[in-house]
């Protein structure tokens, strides 16, 4: 973010370097090319609100779990743990926020919460960061309501495998030989509000002490 810390580098990151930003090549598994895969994913995608869990194993900073809500079309909110702390999290358009690290078993209401600036909510959505690939497959395997598919960049293959329920994607799971991932998608169109704690101390994030 400009002229402060960055405040949300999971959100974008744990999920994403599984297979990377951008470029992927689509790999080959099977001959045959179903279009329900494609049609949930951009179903989901247009949702007005969803709620995500997502798990990531072999991180960077070990293995993550991030429990996130979105809301058309630019609020994301919730937390990321990871070795037994927590961090919450929200991001309004490109006003991002985060609490104190804090312990798994503490809830929002009280904390300080550092306020910068970054990149669109919409960029740290683990969804919108994933289920493109899924929309860009065109060779995919089914196995009744599973589909499998691959990504290919950099010379590193990514295994994907998304579930459909009903006219949505429910999970998607991305393999890759240093890291995986797991996101579930629920509450399609009923999540709850996103919103800051009652009580919570705003503070403006520390400059960074990078050398640009």
């Amino acid at each position: 973010m400009s002229g402060a810390q960055r405040l949300v580098p999971w959100l974008t990151l744990a999920l994403l370097t599984v297979v990377g930003a951008g470029g992927a090549a689509l790999g080959i598994m099977a001959s045959n090319a179903p279009v329900a895969l494609d049609t949930a994913a951009t179903s989901t995608l247009h949702a007005a609100n969803y709620t995500e869990l997502a798990t990531v194993t072999g991180g960077e900073d070990g293995n993550e779990t991030l429990s996130l809500v979105w809301h058309a079309p630019d609020t994301l909110g919730g937390h990321v743990e990871s070795q037994g702390r927590r961090a919450y999290v929200w991001v309004f358009g490109t006003t991002e926020y985060q609490s104190t690290t804090v312990a798994v078993t503490r809830g929002p209401s009280g904390l300080t919460i550092q306020k910068g600036t970054g990149q669109p909510a919409s960029a740290s959505d683990p969804a919108q960061g994933l289920l493109p690939y899924a929309q860009r497959a065109t060779h995919v395997t089914r196995s009744g309501d599973t589909y499998s598919f691959e990504v290919t960049q950099d010379g590193q293959t990514a295994h994907f495998t998304a579930t459909v329920t009903g006219p949505y994607v429910s999970r998607i799971t991305v393999s890759a030989p240093s890291q995986s991932s797991v996101l579930g998608i629920s509450q399609v169109g009923t999540s709850p509000p996103v919103k800051l704690p009652a009580g919570a101390k705003i503070v403006a994030a520390a400059p960074s002490s990078a050398a640009g």
